[in-house]
């Protein structure tokens, strides 16, 4: 799988989970999700990498990294939904 696909594919499951007031995915090394004032980043860390980063105006960023797998587009986002959910 493609990042970019992998992206396609978590953008699908996270907006079916959560409520985004703003998705950024034209790069082809990132993708951001937006909402209140949470930010859920994506970036390609090659070769067949990702890293995730969750953010917000008055928090310490956590990253976390992940394979490029469809088996992980669940997992990573339910982490992403359940952040930006809480918002």
């Amino acid at each position: 799988m493609e990042f970019e696909e992998f992206v396609r594919r978590v953008d699908g499951a996270v907006r079916e989970a959560a409520a985004v007031d703003g998705f950024d995915g034209a790069s082809t090394t990132q993708a951001r999700w937006a909402t209140r004032a949470r930010n859920a980043t994506i970036v390609l860390a090659p070769p067949r990498n990702v890293s995730v980063t969750l953010a917000a105006a008055s928090e310490t960023p956590a990253t976390t990294w992940y394979p490029i797998d469809d088996a992980l587009v669940p997992v990573v986002s339910k982490r992403i939904a359940a952040y930006l959910g809480e918002a």
